[in-house]
């Protein structure tokens, strides 16, 4: 695979060309909204099949996947324009493999509410690993508030790709909750009566892990926001369930603000079995020009 950078004075034809590929497979590999319209500086990814297979009549997604040692969900990945789709035509071409050795393995989560455009999740889950239903709050009491996820479940088993369940302190009113967290983190009483409730919802969901997202954490509350991730992994990996935790963005451990300080990293990512770093704010991480302390 190459990555092009568009010049003033290119077009697709001229690329396509240059790298000795097809209009029509640059414009599948890169979804354009429209090719004639580049811009200077824009990238392009060129793609370079090794196998294709043309598509004959009575052929299904599922008969030309098994025949040729695939999975459904590979052969959409495959084919980007098909947009998760599995109606396909006579004599259309479809990739089963591109050149280029693999240089490994990469985990991909998606967030959704149970609101997402259809068309939208249909199109990005042959390229998740796991998706993580958007969210389940937690009651002053350690109770759960009820998400509406039986679909977004469902569409992912569909394809294989892992659901995650993710428990946040977020509030009706679109904020997170340190208050809650503290509540959570330090009364045992509460602390207990949520984990049972997680163990119980994992269950009856059918989720395959747990997404822990805490922000805001007070600094004092960072040890045993640990402690309680630690409970979790503790309690959740006798039954099967991986324990990942969301981090704030940090660009040293001894960062200063409310966002950061109630995140350790070093004692978190012992806690759990992954961590999982948010990037809404990455511009603070690409314009820093040194590297990153995080050696807590």
């Amino acid at each position: 695979m190459d990555i092009h950078v568009v010049r003033s004075g290119e077009t697709l034809t001229s690329i396509a060309a240059q790298y000795g590929v097809t209009l029509s497979r640059l414009m599948a590999d890169n979804q354009l909204p429209d090719p004639g319209q580049l811009v200077t500086g824009q990238t392009i990814v060129i793609r370079y099949p090794a196998e294709v297979y043309t598509v004959r009549p009575g052929d299904t997604l599922t008969s030309i996947a098994a025949s040729n040692g695939l999975t459904v969900r590979q052969l959409l990945r495959q084919n980007p324009n098909l947009h998760g789709e599995e109606t396909i035509f006579p004599g259309q071409t479809l990739v089963l493999s591109y050149q280029g050795e693999k240089r490994g393995t990469l985990s991909v989560n998606g967030y959704a509410y149970p609101f997402i455009d259809k068309g939208l999740l249909q199109r990005e889950l042959p390229f998740l690993t796991n998706l993580t239903p958007f969210t389940y709050g937690i009651t002053p009491q350690g109770g759960l508030v009820d998400l509406d996820d039986a679909a977004l479940i469902a569409a992912a088993n569909s394809l294989d790709v892992a659901p995650l369940m993710h428990l946040s302190t977020l509030t009706e009113e679109g904020g997170f909750s340190n208050e809650l967290a503290s509540l959570v983190l330090n009364d045992m009483s509460v602390q207990d009566n949520l984990v049972e409730a997680v163990k119980d919802k994992l269950r009856s969901k059918g989720y395959r892990g747990l997404d822990v997202d805490f922000e805001f954490v007070f600094a004092q509350d960072a040890a045993p926001y640990a402690a309680f991730i630690a409970r979790l992994r503790r309690e959740l990996a006798p039954l099967g369930y991986p324990v990942i935790v969301a981090l704030a963005p940090k660009t040293s451990a001894t960062q200063p603000g409310l966002l950061y300080e109630g995140h350790n990293y070093r004692a978190l990512s012992q806690a759990a079995d992954q961590v999982l770093l948010m990037t809404y704010g990455w511009y603070i991480l690409t314009h820093r020009p040194k590297s990153i302390d995080i050696t807590e």
